[in-house]
């Protein structure tokens, strides 16, 4: 057997390791005797988890995005999925995000084999070794839930396979999702025995004790949602027996994270600043700064700048606005905008923006929550050496006569967002369009703010609106905004809003609407955009319509996309894999 695909990503300092040979030639026997292998064994496993920027982001299956050319997201907005065609959910489209079924498993399968063998490495070093096993164990975990979240219950396996076992591959069954749950559980408190709080130098970006804490905390609040427990059909699935300590259970396993998290130093990254523009900018900052200095950052996937390999994708590229040689991508939804709340100037008061009310319609874009400053590029909003212009120019009487530069009438106008929105969240300014020189950034998979909702969400349910209250508003004060002081199911109303605010574009809001059961209320409906007008005497106008029908606006929804099917090939190799609710094979 010959082992390969050992590179090492950027955040480590292998090059003593690397220096043994071309890794094509290293054979098995070589690798499990040389822990200088074996680390480098350990560093391939995090270059195979996947992130979350392909050409066709998962914004785009959900009410946050539309993309510009569809590109598998038609498969979802259409309720298309099915056995045969699982759209862009199993693995994105142009802009490998390593994150289908079936490369989940094969780094699945290379932690087990890790595993198998660690013990009969000779290490001099054991608490490197035992490191090394709390990091593989953390990966494992993190590849099974990317897996669960998706499908429901998988085979549970922890032991490799050869081409010699083909019949018990073929009797592996789908284990419960209750099976699974306390499986990762399980393997992640291990881990966090095993695992440092934090690192330094060369190796930051390791799987941590806090990481493994924080992933607990997500799975656990998963399982306690609606989904999961209410009128389950089968094991795979959800829980069969109703249990309300589910959401206790979620609460403490935050509240550890948590704890853990502010005693090992992380924390929200935080400004002093009251005005709007740093408060936008400190927000963007989380998603720029690839350092050890950014406290926020519990786990990511580690980029480096496209001169060096380790670019994770052509973010800028696919997403910059049409009038800077962007092809304009994955477009924000007039959904979304309308979401951000309109603050006051001191910040003491917001209020949801309502195109009824004449002063917030005839200036839309003004004294909003300073997140969507940093999150959406809207008409007039400033962006490199100019501003936005996807204003339509028009005479007295409105008719068309042109447009702006990021219009239809501007440069490459088949890259014309088809909302009026462009992406500004993740994206680096200095990007020249066409270069495909990209600056390194990492994916965020873990952070502080998705802590203190968790948090927030599971004392809501727990009962303990005090402290559910005191959660959430450590995240709205980050950004600047005022205090949630609601009860009763409005509070919970505002925590799951702030969800989608603090966490756009960051593959929680497919599984949060999932898990709440409210796919139909967000998936299932007309999507809009903005046309804005400008006329002679220089006044703009605002016009909400409904989203082309052909590119996604009559989004349709189907109660059995609240799981994906089981492939039809992986059912064909394995007819003991039971298929989810509502599909035939």
């Amino acid at each position: 057997m010959i082992i390969g695909a050992l590179a090492a990503p950027a955040m480590f300092s292998c090059s003593d390791i690397l220096d043994k040979a071309p890794l094509t030639e290293i054979g098995e026997d070589q690798l499990w005797s040389d822990p200088a292998l074996v680390q480098a064994f350990v560093n391939s496993r995090y270059n195979q988890v996947g992130h979350g920027w392909t050409e066709s982001m998962q914004s785009s299956i959900v009410d946050e995005t539309e993309l510009t050319w569809l590109r598998g997201c038609e498969v979802h907005n259409f309720a298309r999925v099915s056995p045969s065609d699982l759209g862009r959910m199993n693995g994105g489209w142009y802009g490998w995000d390593n994150r289908s079924w079936s490369t989940k498993w094969n780094n699945i399968t290379n932690c087990n084999i890790f595993f198998e063998r660690v013990d009969n490495v000779p290490f001099t070093d054991e608490e490197l070794k035992n490191r090394l096993k709390g990091e593989v164990r953390f990966l494992r975990v993190f590849e099974y839930n990317d897996l669960i979240t998706r499908w429901g219950g998988v085979p549970l396996i922890t032991k490799s396979f050869t081409i010699n076992d083909v019949d018990e591959i073929k009797r592996q069954v789908r284990a419960s999702y209750k099976d699974c749950v306390d499986f990762m559980v399980s393997e992640l408190d291990q881990a966090a025995e095993e695992l440092p709080a934090s690192y330094s130098g060369n190796d930051y970006g390791r799987a941590t004790s806090v990481a493994a804490l924080a992933l607990k905390s997500r799975i656990l609040l998963y399982a306690a949602s609606p989904l999961m427990n209410e009128n389950v059909t089968m094991p795979e699935i959800g829980y069969t027996n109703p249990d309300p300590n589910r959401w206790q259970k979620a609460a403490d396993a935050a509240d550890a994270a948590v704890a853990a998290a502010e005693a090992a130093g992380y924390k929200l990254l935080e400004t002093t600043s009251k005005n709007a523009d740093d408060l936008a900018i400190n927000y963007q900052n989380i998603f720029l700064d690839n350092t050890s200095t950014n406290t926020e950052v519990l786990f990511a996937r580690m980029g480096t700048a496209s001169n060096l390999g380790e670019n994770l994708s052509s973010l800028e590229q696919w997403n910059f606005p049409n009038g800077w040689g962007g092809w304009g991508g994955n477009c924000p939804l007039q959904e979304l905008v309308d979401d951000y709340e309109v603050v006051d100037a001191d910040f003491t008061h917001a209020e949801p923006f309502n195109w009824a009310n004449p002063e917030m319609s005839a200036s839309p874009y003004e004294n909003r929550d300073p997140r969507f400053y940093a999150s959406i590029l809207y008409d007039g909003a400033p962006w490199k050496e100019r501003t936005l212009e996807t204003y339509f120019t028009v005479d007295a009487n409105g008719n068309e006569t042109g447009g702006g530069q990021d219009s239809r009438y501007g440069r490459d106008d088949w890259n014309t967002s088809p909302t009026g929105y462009n992406m500004k969240k993740f994206m680096d300014e200095s990007y020249v369009g066409n270069s495909y020189n990209f600056s390194a950034k990492n994916w965020i998979w873990i952070r502080m703010a998705e802590l203190y909702l968790n948090q927030a969400e599971a004392w809501y349910h727990a009962g303990d609106e005090t402290k559910a209250r005191t959660a959430v508003n450590k995240v709205r004060n980050r950004a600047g905004m005022p205090d949630i002081t609601s009860s009763g199911t409005q509070l919970l109303e505002d925590i799951k809003h702030e969800r989608r605010i603090e966490l756009v574009f960051e593959e929680h809001r497919y599984y949060d609407v999932r898990r709440w059961k409210e796919a139909d209320k967000y998936l299932g409906r007309t999507m809009h955009a903005i046309t804005v007008k400008l006329y002679p005497d220089g006044h703009k106008t605002y016009e909400v319509s409904d989203l082309r029908s052909d590119v996604g606006g009559n989004r349709l929804w189907d109660d059995k996309m609240y799981w994906l099917p089981i492939t039809r090939s992986e059912i064909e190799k394995n007819p003991n894999l039971t298929q989810n609710p509502g599909y035939t094979n």
